[in-house]
């Protein structure tokens, strides 16, 4: 009996000794951070940025409307490209995020809170996804040198009538020329326009080619961008039209 007690004494100890390895082992698989881990791409990634032959080109114009995917932790994705919605996969090799949406398979790049895609859906066109919610999603780190030259504010240094004598620096209807025109360009690619004291509107606006395009029709602004990095306005509306000479206010 006594032989037994031991026995069973030990075989207690035993299995008790066995339970307690056991809950270590569990403890140690479930703070390895491999079970129960959100995926790092899991989420929502919104295009940000849109090259095409090194020019920047608006995404709504691209692609009909804003461009977005949200990637799930089953290796599924769903995306919207401005009316169009649909659903795809994606992977990931060697820090290349593979993307696969309506038979189209594109290989895009990996950095910090950005996939970058050379060709995205075979149209030429260079597109840079942001991770929702990161600092990535601010336009300002996509700029391109031209564009960052842009970006200010810039006032009238002289007006030149159509049929004119040349370059003036005085204006009917302001006191002072500066206040002829004045263009606020912001790096979210839209520009505030002021006529003659009074906000007109803000439009988008686009760098290419020595150029800057400013998406307005009335008035209608055509803006070359001068070697000295001055800027000469073509300025149209109902009843003006004036070529302005802008420089970028002093503050810049």
């Amino acid at each position: 009996m006594k032989g037994e007690k031991i026995m069973r004494k030990k075989l207690n100890l035993l299995f008790g000794l066995v339970l307690i390895i056991s809950m270590i082992a569990l403890i140690g698989c479930g703070g390895s951070g491999k079970t129960g881990e959100k995926n790092p791409y899991e989420g929502k990634w919104v295009a940000v940025s849109a090259q095409m032959m090194g020019m920047s080109v608006s995404i709504d114009e691209t692609f009909g409307g804003a461009f977005e995917f949200e990637v799930k932790n089953n290796g599924k994705v769903s995306f919207s490209v401005g009316d169009t919605t649909g659903n795809g996969k994606w992977s990931v090799e060697d820090n290349q995020f593979i993307l696969s949406i309506e038979g189209e398979e594109m290989v895009g790049i990996i950095g910090k809170d950005i996939i970058s895609f050379d060709n995205m859906l075979e149209m030429g066109v260079k597109v840079i996804f942001a991770k929702d919610g990161t600092d990535a999603m601010d336009p300002a780190l996509y700029l391109t040198e031209e564009e960052n030259a842009v970006i200010g504010e810039w006032a009238a240094e002289s007006v030149e009538e159509l049929l004119g004598d040349g370059p003036q620096t005085s204006m009917e209807g302001v006191d002072n020329i500066n206040d002829a025109l004045r263009l606020d360009f912001k790096s979210d690619r839209n520009v505030t326009v002021i006529y003659k004291g009074e906000e007109i509107g803000t439009f988008p606006w686009s760098v290419a080619l020595g150029y800057c395009s400013i998406e307005s029709e009335n008035p209608s602004l055509t803006v070359m961008i001068n070697d000295d990095g001055t800027l000469k306005v073509d300025y149209s509306d109902d009843d003006d039209y004036y070529t302005f000479h802008c420089v970028k206010s002093d503050s810049e």
